[in-house]
């Protein structure tokens, strides 16, 4: 009965400080996420509220946009959550209390080391078999957005892609985007698109369209179905054959439609170089492929680290609480606030060191892809057993597993 007691005593200690802990972990990590949502789909947002973006195309790519951004923002979430909860224990003198009663500080953090153990053992799945699947649809939404809605992506004053195919790539540019209230959509005014493909072996401009005007329009082919034009008005076509002929089309008192790529007739191509977009099967099996290519040893780099950065990140959990549970001890009446700013220099920091991993290993090759992917964590783990040394002088990593008896 005094065993059962015992464990019971111990097991509503764990529950308690769970109870405090994952709340502040939801918390924090929807914090995150819609901050690095928000910032890098804020021209996509701006798209669907400014020119009638379809919203549920909008959510669909921001729920791809999930995948790889859970795995950044996870790890920030538990460096957050652990000195906010631990700070605030320490504040309330609950850290105090249990000190006196015989808890030592490596028990009162196991349950935060041991969600963080089971957060890592679910990242490292995630990362390697979900957000490559999130990364390969979301790059199809994007073409799905450029080639259904081009209009969405042009910004005034930019040469913006409006399709690309095999063998040319066509970029328009506008002046100016006008929006009147009495006819739907946007007028755009002095356009200018430029189509540049192969003339025998040399890639150049083959055509140019210069308009004054033009407008997104429906248009019924022969067949009977409806397809996308760009309408353009008052203006000029100038083309180039591959012969070397030269012509001219002068539309200034009619109008020249421009057919707009539908998504039915894209087929997007993998490329290899996009490693974001591959499971952890087909980064191992592209090995041996990709070593045949002009720059072979480059790609070999880069799907190595591009293995070793997941594991990396998803690895960080753990540390990030080893580190951040001293750094809350410590600092008793700091507040939420200094908890807050502790967070983002270190998250800082250990992303700063994380994302310098491509150039130290792929560009100039200065650094192993396993050691440029881990140095982050490398620093970060010694900064944790530094600040574990100081802050709490009986710290002992069997302490983890081992449990005390509570008086009482």
């Amino acid at each position: 009965m005094k065993f059962i007691k015992k464990y019971l005593r111990i097991y509503a200690l764990d529950v308690y400080l769970l109870r405090q802990f994952l709340p502040s972990l939801a918390v924090a990590c929807a914090f995150f996420t819609f901050i690095i949502l928000v910032f890098f789909l804020k021209e996509t947002i701006r798209h669907a509220v400014e020119k009638n973006l379809d919203f549920f195309v909008i959510l669909e790519l921001c729920w791809y946009a999930l995948g790889w951004t859970l795995t950044l923002t996870i790890p920030m979430a538990f460096l957050l959550s652990t000195i906010l909860t631990v700070g605030s224990l320490n504040a309330d003198s609950e850290i105090i209390a249990m000190r006196a009663g015989g808890i030592t500080y490596p028990r009162i953090m196991r349950p935060f080391v041991l969600v963080a153990f089971v957060c890592c053992v679910g990242l490292i799945w995630f990362s390697n078999f979900i957000v490559p699947r999130f990364a390969d649809n979301m790059e199809n939404m994007r073409q799905y957005i450029l080639t259904t809605d081009p209009i969405a992506a042009i910004q005034p004053g930019q040469f913006i892609t409006l399709d690309k195919r095999e063998n040319f790539v066509r970029k328009i540019y506008i002046e100016k985007s006008i929006k009147n209230k009495n006819t739907p959509g946007e007028t755009l005014e002095n356009i200018q698109v430029r189509k540049i493909g192969n003339v025998g072996n040399i890639r150049q401009l083959t055509e140019l369209i210069i308009a004054q005007r033009g407008r997104k329009a429906l248009k019924r082919v022969p067949n009977g179905e409806w397809i996308k034009v760009l309408r353009l008005t008052q203006g000029y076509l100038f083309s180039t054959s591959q012969d070397g002929t030269f012509q001219r089309v002068d539309f200034s008192n009619g109008m020249f439609d421009l057919n707009i790529q539908e998504p039915e007739q894209i087929k997007k191509l993998k490329r290899i170089e996009d490693m974001a977009s591959l499971t952890l099967p087909q980064l191992v099996s592209s090995f041996e492929s990709i070593a045949k290519y002009p720059q072979g040893e480059k790609l070999v780099r880069k799907a190595k680290l591009e293995i070793h950065k997941r594991l990396a990140l998803s690895s960080s959990v753990i540390l990030f609480v080893l580190i951040g549970f001293p750094l809350a001890v410590a600092n008793r009446r700091s507040g939420k606030g200094m908890g807050l700013g502790v967070s983002i220099i270190f998250i800082f920091a250990y992303f700063a060191l994380f994302l310098a991993a491509d150039t130290l290993a792929v560009e100039r090759r200065t650094l192993s892809p396993w050691f440029a992917a881990h140095v982050a964590n490398i620093l970060l783990g010694l900064g944790a057993l530094y600040f574990s040394a100081r802050r709490l002088a009986e710290f002992s990593f069997r302490d983890l597993f081992r449990s005390r008896k509570v008086s009482g």
